[in-house]
């Protein structure tokens, strides 16, 4: 509407100038007249810019209103998602994992120490499953996790591991809870599908029995200040019920096995690092709760990854020395033994492995065995592996828990393989 009413009186003007030139004004009268009209002219230019810029304002006044309505909408609809909880529930369940661990072996000898499965042997001399091992892991809440760990066999299925753990207590405390295997040594830890070799150490076997020790009870670890130079320091305390009728009677419904762990840890350099572990575990040995067992350990491990290397090159090394006392009615046994393990990754699929070791039973130092093992490993991936493994076992004893059975010496040849779905893969535990 202002710009007719610019037009219209910008034609009017021309018009009423034009007359002024025909009616011969004086030239004073014609300047005044031009004056006026710029006068006007401007005066209406004012009036049309502060329209366009009124109705520019208007126009972002608009856009900040639509805007800040769409903003409080979609805030108000993320809320209204987030405390409904529908996308939370999976968030709940714990990571689940299954393993699959599967041999078949031959031995030279056909005793029935070697080829059935008992508390010093895995069998022989047939296929095997070893085990089904399914995995529970999940934090409870901010400060506490918890860990399932079943293994089923061919014939039954039995809880390995369940425990609820507390982390960041004070002190550099942390406790554990429920049925678990206890910090001891170097390997004690490792569920059998992640040892590096097929078998524990005839050392540990001759023992603790093949599954390790461990049991249900209660736990601690404690971070301490360093010691020996070291660039950390941790005590590891157990209180568990255990047995495993090599040491530590069965016979008794409540047999209290008290284990500590003391560990030095060193970094050498950027690719390497060193440890050290001394262990000892106390337990009756007898149903009359008369006579106890100590076994101590003193364990070395040295590790080499090269940085950006270690896809395909690693050295580790571990060896681990036990010393034993059994005491009975007429006297303290004394037992000693040892082994040393070095794997070696050679590239990123394939693996060599060896072992040495010696022992003595627990219960007749008289007796005593020697091992000599080594294997081949490939990894297809970190999830799959298959092994082979060559053991020789050099035996002197003729009795079994106090029985008279001839423990025969023997060669074994061990193809295994190992598969993990889920997140709980072939690492150490």
């Amino acid at each position: 509407m202002r710009h007719m009413i610019f037009v219209v009186l910008l034609v009017s003007n021309i018009c009423y100038l034009k007359a002024q030139k025909n009616s011969a004004p004086k030239p004073n009268s014609d300047s005044i007249a031009i004056v006026n009209l710029e006068n006007r002219i401007n005066l209406l230019e004012k009036i049309i810019k502060t329209e366009h810029e009124d109705k520019e304002f208007e126009e972002l006044l608009n856009d900040a209103s639509n805007y800040a309505s769409q903003e409080k909408e979609e805030t108000t609809d993320l809320s209204k998602k987030f405390h409904s909880g529908t996308r939370q529930q999976q968030g709940l369940n714990p990571n689940i994992s299954v393993l699959g661990d599967f041999f078949a072996a031959v031995s030279s000898s056909n005793n029935n120490l070697i080829s059935e499965h008992n508390e010093t042997s895995y069998g022989n001399n047939g296929i095997y499953m070893r085990g089904l091992e399914m995995a529970f892991e999940a934090p409870l809440d901010p400060f506490t996790r918890g860990k399932v760990i079943l293994h089923l066999h061919e014939d039954e299925i039995e809880v390995e591991e369940a425990y609820m753990q507390i982390l960041n207590l004070p002190l550099n405390l942390s406790l554990k809870a429920g049925k678990f295997y206890v910090e001891y040594g170097l390997l004690n830890r490792y569920h059998t599908h992640a040892l590096p070799q097929f078998d524990r150490p005839r050392v540990a076997v001759n023992y603790f029995g093949i599954e390790g020790l461990g049991g249900l009870g209660l736990a601690g670890n404690i971070l301490l200040p360093r010691l020996l130079f070291a660039n950390s320091s941790t005590f590891d305390f157990s209180l568990v019920n255990g047995r495993d009728d090599i040491s530590f009677t069965v016979e008794r419904n409540l047999n209290m096995l008290y284990v500590g762990h003391f560990k030095n840890y060193y970094d050498l350099s950027e690719n390497c690092y060193l440890e050290f572990t001394l262990s000892g575990v106390m337990g009756k040995n007898d149903s009359t709760a008369s006579y106890n067992s100590y076994i101590n350990s003193f364990g070395i491990h040295f590790n080499r990854l090269p940085p950006g290397r270690s896809k395909y090159r690693s050295f580790d090394w571990k060896t681990e020395f036990y010393y034993g006392y059994y005491e009975t009615a007429e006297k303290v046994i004394k037992s000693k033994g040892f082994y040393s393990s070095v794997q070696n990754k050679l590239n990123a699929r394939f693996w060599i492995a060896g072992r040495i070791g010696y022992s003595e039973f627990p219960y007749d130092n008289k007796q005593h065995e020697w091992d000599y093992t080594l294997c081949l490993d490939y990894w297809q991936s970190e999830f799959v592996f298959f092994r082979i493994q060559y053991q020789y076992n050099q035996r002197d004893i003729h009795a079994v828990l106090y029985e008279p059975v001839v423990f025969p010496s023997d060669h074994s040849i061990v193809l295994q393989v190992s598969w993990a779905m889920g997140p709980h893969k072939h690492e150490a535990y």
